[in-house]
C-alpha cells in the first residue's frame, strides 16, 4: 500500500473472511497529528482561537496532508 508520505508500506490482509461480505481495501493510517484540529473542534467544542493558541503554544501539533 503506497502511504503519503511514508511510501510503500506493508500492510496485513484480514484474519478471516466470510463469504457473503465484501471488504473494502486497506487504506493507509492517518499521520500523526492528522485529526488533532478535527478532534479538537469537533469532538471537544474547542473555539477557533483556543486551537490556534493551543497550536502556537506547541501544546498540540497538527500534520496538514497535502
Amino acid at each position: 500500500m503506497e502511504h503519503p508520505t511514508a511510501g510503500h508500506i506493508a500492510v496485513p490482509g484480514p484474519a478471516v473472511r466470510f463469504g457473503s461480505f465484501c471488504l473494502s481495501g486497506p487504506t493507509p493510517p492517518p499521520l500523526i497529528g492528522q485529526h488533532t484540529v478535527q478532534v479538537l473542534r469537533d469532538t471537544l467544542s474547542y473555539s477557533d482561537d483556543v486551537i490556534k493558541e493551543l497550536l502556537e503554544s506547541r501544546t498540540v501539533a497538527q500534520n496538514e496532508v497535502c
